[in-house]
């Protein structure tokens, strides 16, 4: 699944690339965490998101995945960045989100989902702390979000070196094609995002997927099987809160 999602956006990354970037000279830094931050990003971060949607529902997995936040917060002081008492709270209320999803309500509870969206989290939260390292060092956001591709793509491919690759894809695989295509997408604008904003912003604003992932699973019911209940929508309202905050 992860593999035929990065195959299926990889033509819109390439595209970017060789237009905005025009593939040219770069650091060696920036490149060595590029293809760390890929690794984190996709290998570790969204292969664990999409064992939490499984477990525990897509509304359930974007609450648990706003803890990006906070352990971003925590991997900024590591490095010397302030927090603000407004960031502060954002992040109190992002925790406490993340916890109404892992402790009862009517979202699906699994001890696997509830792990894997806190590692999902920390892959998230490192790899675009990463990646606005390698920006700053010397590198460029489309030629980031070229290689972070490649790299996993190619670390994929190696991990499934022994599985026939071309059953992997197939037309029952149409929605994972297209969440590929727009993760691509989101992919390229955040890289072009942590040069004009940095990460601290970057990363509280592209939260705000609890809000949406939360209406759009009720929103189509039918297909999802997936209610959120109230519980779920409150700790979406607070989640989306917290990144509000985070982000004036």
């Amino acid at each position: 699944m992860l593999l035929a999602s990065l195959v299926s956006g990889y033509p819109v990354v390439f595209l970017f690339s060789l237009v905005f970037w025009g593939f040219s000279a770069i650091s060696i830094e920036s490149i060595i965490l590029y293809i760390i931050a890929g690794l984190v990003n996709f290998n570790v971060g969204r292969a664990s998101l999409y064992v939490a949607i499984r477990t525990i529902g897509a509304s359930g997995a974007s609450i648990m995945l706003t803890l990006s936040i906070v352990i971003g917060i925590a991997l900024g002081m590591g490095v010397g960045e302030r927090v603000s008492p407004t960031q502060a709270l954002g992040a109190l209320l992002i925790l406490i989100a993340a916890i109404m999803v892992a402790w009862r309500g009517e979202i699906k509870r699994d001890p696997r989902g509830i792990v894997a969206g806190l590692i999902a989290s920390f892959g998230l939260a490192l790899a675009i702390f990463l990646s606005r390292l390698g920006n700053i060092n010397g590198g460029d956001p489309f030629a980031g979000a070229l290689i972070a591709y490649t790299s996993s793509i190619a670390f994929e491919m190696f991990l499934l070196r022994n599985t026939e690759i071309r059953s992997i894809f197939s037309r029952n695989n149409t929605a994972v094609y297209l969440a590929g295509v727009l993760a691509s997408m989101g992919q390229v604008a955040r890289y072009v995002a942590l040069v004009q904003l940095g990460a601290s912003i970057v990363t509280p604003l592209q939260n705000i997927r609890p809000v949406v992932a939360t209406t759009l699973t009720r929103v189509f019911y039918s297909r999802t099987a997936e209610n959120p209940g109230l519980r779920g929508y409150v700790a979406a309202v607070i989640a989306f809160t917290g990144v509000f905050l985070m982000a004036i």
